[in-house]
């Protein structure tokens, strides 16, 4: 996530310094005193101490989900927040285990999912917990829905007040 920040900031900062055609996408649109935070965020999903990418076909779907019922699956999200123009930042990382229940490895979840039109070949790990399909195989996640989905609102609301904070420091000098 942090990779991924320094290279929207630098596009966005050298987008306003001169007139690049290349990063005119990325300009601010106005001055602002206050100025700007850009929130980048990055997540994997492991399963026994592997990162599992997106799946490459429907059976290397099934061969994840079936993995589920044996041990849960983690979800490893983070998120750093730069503020422009004084390029403070500030980061953290947010995890979640989602427990299935045995059911998970029935067999057909994934064709349920494909017929549904659910895009289990773009999910990393190959599910989506907020899907009904897979709802009804999550005995409880350890962690929030929304950090298993891909940004923890709690870690973002976090991150704010460590930025607020520091910016107030800045200032203070």
């Amino acid at each position: 996530a942090k990779a991924k920040g320094d290279h929207l900031v630098s596009g966005i900062m050298n987008s306003n310094d001169d007139d690049n055609e290349e990063n005119s996408d990325l300009a601010l649109p106005e001055e602002r005193a206050e100025g700007w935070i850009v929130l980048t965020g990055d997540q994997v999903v492991t399963h026994n101490n592997v990162i599992l990418e997106k799946p490459t076909s429907v059976d290397e779907a099934k061969d994840f989900v079936s993995r589920y019922a044996q041990s849960p699956p983690r979800t490893v999200g983070a998120c750093v927040l730069t503020h422009i123009p004084s390029m403070i930042q500030v980061s953290g990382v947010d995890t979640a285990q989602i427990n299935f229940s045995e059911s998970v490895a029935g067999g057909d979840l994934i064709d349920k999912l494909l017929e549904d039109g659910a895009p289990v070949l773009d999910c990393a790990g190959g599910l989506m917990v907020e899907h009904p399909l897979v709802k009804e195989h999550i005995v409880g996640i350890d962690g929030t829905e929304d950090s298993v989905m891909g940004l923890s609102k709690d870690l973002v609301i976090t991150l704010l007040k460590e930025l607020k904070e520091k910016l107030s420091e800045v200032s203070i000098e």
